[in-house]
């Protein structure tokens, strides 16, 4: 896709999955098409309506593409998407099945839901729903060191902990009854512990508390989004999934073009710092937001356009594959178990 963009521009995502963000949020609208097909058909004839408006210019400066928009379904009506098991006031949503594009939880502040396109076994993503918030660029409000800038970073640094901590409890869900770190947890929980032996009804109270997941969670940006809606990534570290198709989905997760909110704010000479073509400003407009901390920025180089061509590196065993990217999806089916088990 560089061509299409300009020598500098680097994109995480495939042709496919913008094409497929943006049926979804035609589908409903070509169904409705469909019924009244015949309606249409023997209406009088009706003068040519207007061409639309040009599309809305936004903040990163990107062509338009209807895929890059699918985020804001999610902020404009979280309700539509949310499985009945789930309320606004839950922290947990049903994780069986397909969960991809499911809400998990929402507030007035926040959306969290499942990636549409996951990359590793759990990929949740956190949108800020603020209008003032949600179209600016990520690496730039985070970097803010401002009072109201660092009370924001806090606020979204402490719903992604939330959010890292759902992710986690998932994870062992998932996972713990192979891990040997929690072995005997899994056992007290099956009633085989030793503590149960003397009748102790208290789980909670005997419960070793086995594997920390958390640790097993990335939580960060990129530095160069490929959605128009600021979302936060927060997800399970085996990039061990089916939608990992290529070296650019494997790399935007295991360079440094993932900014990892710990990181923030960045220095002032960091590579992933918003190119020469960003610039601030508090105008409130369809395209972005105020704040002070940039909307209708452009996305620029940054000097991180290499992160995504980067030679791959297994992000376990630290092996080279350069750019043979089956073999190390190979590898990463090995990889996994391996992980499961530690």
């Amino acid at each position: 896709m560089a061509g299409e963009h300009g020598e500098d521009y680097e994109d995480a995502m495939t042709e496919e999955e913008l094409a497929g963000s943006a049926a979804e949020q035609t589908t409903t609208k070509d169904n409705k098409r469909a019924n009244n097909a015949f309606a249409e058909l023997m209406a009088p004839k009706r003068a040519k309506p207007p061409p639309p408006p040009p599309p809305p210019s936004h903040a990163y400066g990107a062509r338009y593409l209807p895929g890059r928009e699918a985020l804001g379904m999610y902020i404009a009506n979280p309700a539509k998407y949310t499985p009945k098991t789930t309320t606004t006031t839950t922290t947990t949503t049903a994780t069986s099945g397909d969960v991809a594009g499911q809400v998990i939880y929402f507030s007035d502040d926040f959306v969290a839901v499942h990636d549409k396109f996951p990359k590793s076994a759990v990929h949740c993503l956190l949108l800020p729903r603020d209008p003032a918030v949600s179209r600016q660029h990520p690496v730039a409000l985070l970097n803010r060191t401002d009072p109201d800038g660092v009370l924001l970073r806090q606020r979204i640094c402490a719903e992604a902990a939330k959010l890292q901590a759902i992710v986690a409890a998932e994870l062992r869900r998932r996972f713990g009854r192979f891990s040997a770190a929690d072995a005997a947890r899994e056992a007290v929980l099956r009633g085989e512990g030793d503590d149960n032996k003397d009748g102790n009804d208290d789980t909670a109270a005997i419960l070793p508390p086995g594997r920390d997941w958390s640790q097993e969670v990335l939580v960060g940006v990129h530095a160069r989004p490929s959605m128009n809606h600021l979302h936060v990534h927060v997800l399970s570290r085996d990039m061990h999934s089916a939608r990992l198709r290529n070296r650019k989905h494997y790399n935007s997760f295991t360079t440094p073009f993932l900014v990892r909110l710990e990181e923030f704010p960045l220095a002032a000479d960091d590579p992933r710092q918003p190119g020469p073509h960003h610039t601030s400003s508090t105008r409130r407009d369809e395209g972005g937001g105020g704040g002070g901390g940039g909307s209708g920025s452009v996305r620029g180089d940054g000097g991180h356009t290499g992160f995504l061509g980067r030679s791959m590196t297994c992000w376990r065993c630290r092996k080279g594959f350069g750019n043979k990217f089956q073999e190390l999806k190979r590898h990463l089916d090995v990889e996994f178990e391996a992980w499961k088990r530690e």
